[in-house]
């Protein structure tokens, strides 16, 4: 069950958007846009081919990791796996754990364990979510938090309980840490304006007198 843990982690953590990011436009995606390594700031900031690419690939962690758990002797080890692929694309040691959001790889899983039908309920849920909301990280944190209620109340099986609580906790965890760094820049970025118009007004007081 460990060793199945950690290879699914390590599938999660391979560098996709990164790569992509490297190969097709020769940047650093963890240097611009939303500094996220998924497949949306790919696309914004290198283009659609890598982007795609990208998500099609974070997509193929998720899938693969469940496959991986099937292999384990844990007879619930196939519903948690994806959680750390999911873990490993979001805080990938090869990038010195900043990765990207982990919902491709989450659909991925889905597709794998669940099919078509469980992919899109978890992306309905973000979307009425981000409709009300308007913010993509509030939105995933609210859906991470419906998702395994609404699973819970259709009395879906323990393994797809497993599979939905465990994936939508490391997702959730990491739009907490995306919240906490946007309010972080967002306060200094207040204190570089406060600093910036202190000085102004000293150098204007100066001139004056």
């Amino acid at each position: 069950m460990l060793r199945s843990a950690l290879l699914s982690y390590l599938i999660g953590s391979f560098p996709n958007g990164y790569l992509f990011g490297r190969w097709f436009g020769g940047k650093d995606v963890r240097r611009i846009g939303s500094k996220n390594v998924g497949a949306t700031n790919v696309v914004v900031n290198v283009g659609w081919i890598p982007g795609v690419l990208t998500l099609v690939g974070d997509m193929a962690k998720g899938y693969l990791a469940a496959l991986v758990g099937g292999l384990s002797s844990g007879s619930i080890m196939p519903s948690l796996a994806p959680a750390f692929a999911i873990a490993g694309h979001n805080w990938p040691v090869w990038l010195g754990f900043h990765g990207g959001g982990g919902l491709a790889t989450f659909v991925g899983a889905c597709l794998r364990l669940n099919g078509w039908p469980m992919a899109v309920l978890a992306l309905a849920t973000w979307g009425a979510a981000y409709l009300l909301i308007r913010d993509h990280d509030k939105s995933a944190v609210v859906a991470c938090v419906l998702l395994p209620c609404a699973v819970v109340a259709l009395e879906h099986s323990i393994e797809t309980i497993a599979f939905i609580g465990g994936s939508s906790l490391a997702v959730l965890l990491r739009r907490i840490q995306s919240i906490k760094e946007k309010i972080a820049r967002a306060r200094e970025c207040g204190q570089l304006v406060r600093t910036h118009g202190k000085d102004v007004r000293d150098g204007e007081d100066g001139t004056e007198i």
